[in-house]
């Protein structure tokens, strides 16, 4: 889903920009002001799909790794189990 919206939007900015380039009109204006639109919210979704939801921790799919300091937990990082090879 994330890569079909980003296509989307370089296809519309791309067709923006020849238009732009042939008649100066508002669409040309249009089609580059949407295509953005949906160039930043594919790169918005593409970066929010790599964090681990409720159910991935309750599926056991995560693991709870933390950072100690001198005997004292300083940090702790949720991250994806390996998967079986």
């Amino acid at each position: 889903m994330t890569e079909i919206v980003i296509i989307i939007g370089l296809i519309l900015m791309i067709i923006g920009f020849i238009c732009l380039f042939n008649d100066k009109s508002e669409l040309a204006f249009f089609l580059g002001v949407i295509g953005s639109y949906f160039l930043s919210g594919g790169v918005m979704m593409s970066q929010e799909s790599n964090k681990p939801t409720a159910m991935d921790v309750y599926q056991s799919k995560t693991t709870l790794e933390i950072t100690y300091k001198d005997g004292i937990p300083v940090d702790s990082v949720v991250i994806y189990k390996d998967k079986e090879k």
